[in-house]
């Protein structure tokens, strides 16, 4: 019988490097690891989220508090850039995320939490009388099924910015929780956009003061060659919901291996790339929505 590689379940194959007999591995193998399959998944970096909240809420800073919501609060990075606001406003984080692993049995504490303490306690904001602390509330639900949280309900038309970087389909598989939005609504990206994308925008709109911004960072997500358009389709569903496109940010990102390969025409393969400083650079894409006043 004849074996066809194609036939195979995807999670089976393999890539396969050949050496003659005798060949050393190293130096050749360098470029394995140099533009290797694998990358290491990193936290959301504080201070960009820091520069981002204070930059987009610089217009209504004097108001008694200026909520923040984060639909995936992810590893915590933006919640200590909230915490590490800047002392002439007051921010209150509101985030939200289902995975247990980042979330204790009492109920009562997180590892949010236990972050944002840590900070409101070991830095300068924990005396009294040269600072306030930034405050927190934090959900265990899904950014697509929070409308239904009583509490949460209490935040409708009250929050001043929305800000996160959402998970893209299937690509951020943190957790084996059956809550991950990409094992709760099938396995095709169409379910999961129709399932957890447009419930998720559409809360944001609802729960967003007019006059207000939202910042929406997600990428294409190159599958078997193909793109899909995640950029495009948040943009349209905020779009059909009132929400004004103002702009791109463009968040250059760490060199990592593999990331900066270029085609034989010099040009990163990438999709999203700029120049800074005569060097290419991978960017991931912050989209910039403005909620207009009534």
């Amino acid at each position: 019988s004849t074996f066809d590689i194609d036939d195979m379940p995807e999670d089976r194959v393999y890539s396969i490097r050949i050496y003659k007999q005798g060949e050393k591995v190293f130096p050749q193998g360098f470029p394995a690891f140099r533009i290797g399959y694998i990358q290491v998944a990193v936290n959301y970096p504080p201070m960009t989220a820091k520069y981002l909240y204070e930059r987009f809420t610089e217009h209504c800073k004097t108001q008694e508090q200026v909520v923040i919501y984060d639909p995936s609060s992810g590893w915590g990075g933006r919640i200590l850039g909230a915490m590490s606001c800047r002392d002439d406003r007051n921010i209150h984080y509101v985030g939200t995320d289902p995975n247990p692993d980042n979330h204790f049995d009492d109920g009562n504490r997180s590892r949010y939490s236990d972050l944002a303490d840590f900070y409101n306690t070991k830095t300068y904001r924990g005396n009294p009388f040269f600072s306030e602390t930034n405050t927190y509330k934090i959900f265990q639900l899904g950014s697509e099924e929070i409308q239904h949280d009583p509490h949460f309900q209490d935040y409708k038309g009250k929050v001043d910015l929305i800000f996160t970087s959402p998970p893209y389909f299937n690509r951020e598989a943190y957790s084996e929780d059956e809550n991950q939005s990409y094992k709760k609504y099938g396995d095709s990206y169409e379910s999961w956009r129709e399932g957890f994308l447009r419930p998720t925008l559409e809360t944001c709109v609802e729960w967003l003061r007019p006059d207000r911004y939202l910042l929406w960072n997600i990428a294409d997500l190159l599958i078997k060659g193909e793109y899909l358009p995640l950029e495009e389709d948040s943009k349209n569903i905020l779009k059909d919901m009132g929400m004004e496109y103002k702009y791109v940010l463009k968040m250059a990102l760490e060199n990592m291996p593999g990331q900066n390969r270029l085609d034989e025409n010099g040009i990163p393969k990438c999709k999203n790339y700029c120049l800074i400083d005569g060097k290419y650079s991978k960017y991931e894409p912050v989209f910039v929505f403005y909620k207009p006043k009534l």
